[in-house]
């Protein structure tokens, strides 16, 4: 599409009343989202889990009549494995979501990673999302991401983060 100076002002104006708009009625909106990330260098060997991820918990707040639900995103880009404990079972970890008082019960998605051999120790990256969706409650509650290991360390770097987005059913 060929562009015109006039145009060009056009959508220029355009986009400065677009934003215009966005800023003055934005203060009045709610908050539709719900963010945490950690750049720890974080490791998990202990057999008794799942534990909660230091740095991966949010709050998700009470239903409203704009929103009834929350979409939850757990992003773990950078995991791997090192400290294999036996020479037979290759090592791999659990991850998952948990929001233990939703409304009905505990609501979790629960995903994995893990090495092909016995005989690795020291694993590339395993890069790994998990998406939930929880019902919002009449309180705020929690949302966290968990992580059990079996055979191995597993561990993440650089960064890991979880988001939510609320929507409405």
């Amino acid at each position: 599409m060929e562009t015109t100076p006039r145009s060009t002002r056009f959508m220029r104006f355009a986009a400065i009343a677009v934003l215009a708009i966005s800023a003055a009625s934005g203060a009045s909106l709610p908050a539709n989202s719900v963010y945490a990330s950690t750049s720890a260098a974080l490791s998990y060997s202990t057999f008794v889990g799942p534990i909660p991820i230091d740095g991966l918990s949010i709050t998700l707040p009470a239903a409203t009549a704009e929103y009834n639900a929350a979409i939850v995103t757990l992003s773990m880009p950078n995991l791997y494995f090192t400290n294999p404990t036996s020479k037979t079972i290759p090592m791999s970890a659990n991850l998952q979501i948990v929001a233990p008082f939703a409304p009905g019960g505990i609501v979790s998605a629960v995903g994995g990673v893990g090495c092909d051999s016995p005989n690795v120790t020291f694993s590339a990256m395993k890069p790994l999302t998990i998406v939930l969706k929880v019902p919002l409650g009449t309180t705020s509650q929690p949302a966290e991401a968990e992580w059990s290991s079996n055979d191995g360390t597993v561990n993440t770097e650089e960064f890991a983060s979880i988001s939510a987005i609320l929507v409405r059913e």
